[in-house]
């Protein structure tokens, strides 16, 4: 498991959203989201770790691809490209945690923003009950603006996994 951005800070609720969670300090910014998919783990998770599938379920994304050789796994190296509140941004990411069917954490190791997200699901008698928790540290935004950032990237996480939600349950 990849080490927190930060220690962990003092949680405080920002949406009444049942099963989502905002957690800010001055160092990092802590979201958890729970999402069921009526659809199996197995169909899920051959979506959520392709990286060519990002662009399509979120909105920041521009493009995301392998970068490093083999099959995905712990070490594989994507690159990501993002337009998000007006900037463009490139990131590389590492596969720091990889539990076919059950558990997916990215890390960002380069680029504005350093990040992890964990995405881990579980069968729930044929759909997927997938847990989401991301840490953020948004490095040198301006404590004017960091609510306004804080918000942003909350309210785009939702509508991502609501986005990913919709187009799995379509296919």
């Amino acid at each position: 498991m990849p080490p927190p951005i930060c220690p962990a800070p003092t949680t405080r609720t920002c949406s009444k959203r049942t099963g989502e969670r905002l957690t800010c300090s001055a160092a990092v910014v802590r979201f958890e989201l729970d999402v069921e998919i009526a659809k199996p783990v197995h169909e899920v998770w051959e979506y959520l770790i392709e990286p060519e599938n990002v662009p399509e379920w979120q909105a920041s994304a521009l493009s995301s691809h392998q970068i490093s050789d083999g099959q995905m796994g712990v070490g594989t190296h994507l690159e990501d490209e993002r337009r998000f509140l007006g900037l463009h941004a490139r990131s590389e990411v590492e596969v720091t945690e990889f539990e076919p069917e059950r558990l997916f954490t990215l890390h960002g190791i380069s680029g504005p923003v350093r990040f992890t997200v964990r995405h881990r699901l579980e069968d729930r008698g044929g759909h997927t009950h997938l847990q989401i928790e991301a840490e953020a540290e948004p490095g040198s935004v301006g404590r004017l603006m960091r609510p306004m950032v804080e918000r942003a990237a909350a309210h785009e996480i939702r509508k991502d996994f609501d986005r990913l939600k919709q187009q799995l349950e379509a296919r």
